[in-house]
């Protein structure tokens, strides 16, 4: 197999630019490091991880989405070369492909982040119980695919019976509300039917389908603002969660109105939320609203007996009212409460933007 001389390594080629003071040659440089290194291993990423994942309809990412995601990449990666250039810096980058793969799976998530905030917290919990439970292992393939499996099949090919996958989440479905099926057990019996471990993107995936998760609609910072036609309420599990209008300025209010409310009845609140309900308690986290570490705070809860709960949540309200020695019907008034003094306090906020 040929190999490329260290001339023409990426690494080697950054150095060269940042020490070249021509401008054509230091543009010819920089095209060589994007057209041959970059924007090829920045399109298989974003290209991967796209379209591996969902929209709640079952569709798949618009390619357009696909094209602003790799230009966003694209341009990030410039960004950051030129800042180390006119710093006149040596270059820091000892793996190109490392670096150029990081600012790849930033664009990505920033457009879950963006785009699909339910999809993105299904793959935060998972990733947290896959790194974390000691069944389970996280690991990349020779290509840096992130593969998720039993840590008995650790470094093994993913290789998913596919078909038998389908058919397992029909019945599963069928026989069982997913929503109420702890993740661990969710993970668990999703990797048993495909037969071995799985690409990371394609088990969360497979948990969206499983469990019926619903996308919650993020509205454009451009799009007009006025008031919602059912502002965020915290509502009952029955209530559609695609039906929501959420965006960050609208959360960032909502996390503050919060954090004005009585202790019990923040946990009565944040504890129970899911995506069925309204939008799950990690949506604040992904949205940049409030991190893990602050909502623990906000819940006056030790980070640590915090981190043991966040699997396990929402929790019923039998739970919570053995968590906060009340009644179940306390829980319930507390939460009821809750959301009535949000819906008011968010209908304000609505119409004074």
């Amino acid at each position: 197999m040929a190999h490329s001389s260290p001339a023409s390594q990426p690494e080697m080629l950054i150095q060269e630019w940042l020490r070249e003071d021509d401008r054509e040659r230091a543009r010819a440089l920089m095209s060589l490091v994007m057209g041959d290194h970059a924007e090829p291993l920045i399109r298989r990423i974003v290209s991967f991880k796209l379209t591996s994942s969902r929209n709640q309809d079952g569709g798949g990412i618009p390619p357009a989405d696909v094209e602003d995601v790799c230009s966003t990449a694209v341009y990030n990666l410039l960004t950051r070369f030129e800042r180390l250039k006119a710093a006149s810096r040596e270059s820091p980058i000892q793996n190109f492909n490392g670096y150029a793969a990081a600012t790849a799976y930033n664009a990505c998530n920033e457009y879950f982040r963006a785009r699909k905030p339910a999809w993105l917290s299904l793959a935060m919990k998972i990733r947290y119980l896959t790194t974390h439970a000691p069944e389970f292992g996280l690991w990349q393939n020779d290509d840096g695919q992130e593969i998720c499996g039993f840590a008995s099949a650790r470094m093994k090919r993913a290789r998913p019976d596919v078909t038998r996958l389908t058919e397992a989440g029909g019945r599963f479905r069928r026989q069982q509300d997913p929503s109420r099926v702890p993740l661990g057990e969710l993970v668990t019996a999703i990797l048993k039917a495909a037969g071995g471990p799985l690409v990371f993107e394609e088990l969360v995936g497979a948990a969206a389908d499983w469990s019926g998760l619903k996308e919650v609609h993020l509205m454009s910072l451009d799009e007009g603002r006025g008031e919602p036609s059912q502002p965020w309420e915290v509502a009952d599990r029955q209530s559609p969660a695609d039906t929501r209008l959420i965006d960050r300025e609208y959360m960032r209010r909502l996390w503050t109105e919060i954090l004005d409310l009585p202790l019990e009845h923040r946990k009565t609140l944040l504890l129970n939320l899911d995506d069925s309900g309204g939008g799950d308690i990690q949506l604040f986290d992904a949205l940049g609203v409030a991190s893990i570490e602050q909502i623990a705070t906000a819940l006056e809860m030790n980070p640590l007996e915090f981190a043991e709960l966040w699997n396990r949540l929402p929790l019923d309200d039998a739970s919570l009212a053995r968590h906060l020695e009340i009644s179940r019907q306390d829980v319930a008034n507390r939460r009821s409460s809750a959301r009535k003094r949000l819906a008011r306090r968010m209908k304000e906020f609505a119409r004074e933007n």
